[in-house]
């Protein structure tokens, strides 16, 4: 898909999408996001925020900046900044041309994200660029699975879901990083292996 055709596609998820928090809790990811997120500190980026599912995980941060790809899903996620009582700067955008100065941000966050990027090299080098010398980018990715069977069953229907949810559930997350230039400094494989915490220190 093209740039737009995400936007398009998550505007139009956007009303229905907080209800998968449903699923999301019993495949215990707010417990990934949990363990990845809590007790920054410093100004933090929240890169393709979606609905807002990060942000009570980051309560600690002097400041959050929120960015994201559809209007749709960042006004749900000014909806939720305001359910949660939290003050965040949310802004419209493509991850993969930040509108962000060079080091700028102490740590950069992003959960389930770059499979929807057409360039993830562009995304996570922007990613790169707007994070301080000395900071983190701190990810929460899903991708293929360490069990052939599963792995093979994601392969076979990848096409069919990324139409649906403009996702590919099947990536190397670290062979795509590596591309960027980006080095994995530690790394949690949880799921089978679909799912990894992954922590770039710079």
């Amino acid at each position: 898909m093209t740039t737009e055709e995400v936007r398009r596609r998550y505007d139009e998820m956007a009303r229905r999408w907080r209800m998968m928090g449903v699923v999301d809790s019993l495949l215990a990811i707010p417990r990934l996001r949990r363990r990845q997120f809590r007790g920054l500190t410093g100004d933090v980026l929240d890169v393709a925020c979606g609905t807002g599912e990060n942000f009570k995980y980051l309560r600690t941060a002097s400041s959050i900046t929120a960015f994201d790809l559809s209007p749709a899903m960042a006004a749900e996620a000014r909806k939720r900044a305001g359910q949660l009582g939290m003050r965040i700067d949310i802004t419209v955008g493509d991850a993969q041309q930040m509108p962000f100065p060079d080091h700028h941000f102490d740590t950069v966050v992003s959960a389930f994200s770059s499979c929807t990027f057409p360039d993830y090299v562009a995304a996570f080098g922007e990613m790169a660029r707007v994070v301080k010398p000395g900071g983190r980018i701190l990810l929460v990715e899903h991708g293929r699975s360490s069990v052939g069977w599963i792995a093979r069953r994601q392969d076979r229907k990848i096409d069919r879901h990324y139409e649906r949810a403009a996702c590919r559930n099947n990536r190397n997350v670290g062979s795509e990083l590596a591309e960027a230039g980006l080095v994995i400094t530690a790394e949690v494989s949880t799921h089978l292996g679909m799912m990894k915490r992954i922590v770039i220190q710079m």
